[in-house]
């Protein structure tokens, strides 16, 4: 059985999937990422990273890039 660990989409791993779990911030910006398809229990995998750039994921077949911030207030559980 393999344990669960909740990371930040910043530290996630280029080619790695998990589950968001929490997105922190005010109500713009979790409306913002909630349409475009970003909310928690959502399937996500990151497809690339710049270093304190932008990060590029995809959700539901769809490719987005998120801001360094942004993407560092995503919380995702991945398994290890």
């Amino acid at each position: 059985m393999s344990k669960l660990k909740v990371v930040s989409l910043v530290e996630m791993k280029t080619g790695q999937s998990g589950r968001i779990r929490q997105i922190y911030g005010g109500r713009g910006m979790v409306a913002r990422l909630q349409a475009l398809g970003l909310y928690p229990g959502k399937k996500i995998t990151k497809l690339s990273a710049v270093l304190r750039g932008p990060v590029v994921v995809e959700i539901d077949r769809s490719q987005i890039a998120l801001g360094y911030g942004r993407a560092n207030r995503i919380f995702v559980e991945i398994g290890e």
